[in-house]
C-alpha cells in the first residue's frame, strides 16, 4: 500500500504546486479534490485519468486554471 499525495497548481504559478494533503486513501484525496474544486467555483468538475512525466495518477480541471492531481509517492 502506497501513499498518495493532493497536489494543486495554480495558473498564477504552474511550475510551483502545493502539496494540499497525504492519505493512504486515494479515494478520500478525491472527495477533499471536490471539495477543494467547490470552493473555487467548480461545482461540476469530474476526475480524469492522467499520465504524465511517466507517472499515472488522477487529474481535475477546473475553469479557474488550477488543477488538481493525485499522484503516488
Amino acid at each position: 500500500m502506497g501513499i498518495y499525495n493532493l497536489v494543486l497548481a495554480s495558473p498564477r504559478q504552474p511550475n510551483a504546486p502545493r502539496l494540499m494533503a497525504r492519505h493512504v486513501d486515494p479515494s478520500w484525496l478525491k472527495q477533499r479534490g471536490y471539495e477543494i474544486a467547490r470552493s473555487l467555483g467548480e461545482a461540476a468538475a469530474v476526475w480524469t485519468a492522467e499520465a504524465t512525466a511517466g507517472r499515472h495518477g488522477l487529474a481535475l480541471h477546473c475553469r479557474s486554471g488550477h488543477a488538481l492531481t493525485i499522484e503516488t509517492e
